[in-house]
């Protein structure tokens, strides 16, 4: 669909009513890549988390778009949100021991393109490093 509304709606109704189905992680993992719309992207990426929690071969998909989102604004929750901020928070709750995870942050706290991502990555550098 052309509207970003109902490609949102549609990937959330998705993960919550056919979470068991194996189409839906593929669906939402090329959603969370590949959609237009940086809402769409997000949401995916926040439904792969809240229904396949903790599962290793996300790790690569939310790792992607930490790094490679092309959103081009600045973080604000609930107007703007940034892929790149979701898929850091999740990241850092799911896997806040994978050999990755702190190397990321760290590339996001010097060299993310949004100002938001980059303070929020230095603050919870310093909170796992402390």
């Amino acid at each position: 669909d052309d509207s970003y509304y109902v490609r949102r709606a549609a990937v959330q109704e998705l993960a919550k009513n056919f979470k068991d189905d194996p189409e839906t992680k593929s669906i939402l993992k090329e959603r969370a890549i590949q959609d237009d719309n940086y809402f769409v992207r997000g949401a995916a990426v926040q439904e792969l988390a809240k229904h396949f929690k903790h599962q290793l071969e996300l790790f690569e998909i939310y790792h992607q778009c930490a790094v490679n989102d092309p959103f081009k604004d600045s973080h604000d929750p609930f107007n703007n949100p940034n892929p790149r901020r979701i898929a850091l928070e999740i990241i850092i709750k799911q896997f806040p021991q994978h050999p990755q995870t702190l190397p990321l942050l760290r590339d996001r706290a010097e060299n993310d393109p949004d100002e938001q991502v980059r303070k929020f990555a230095q603050k919870k550098l310093k909170q796992l490093e402390g």
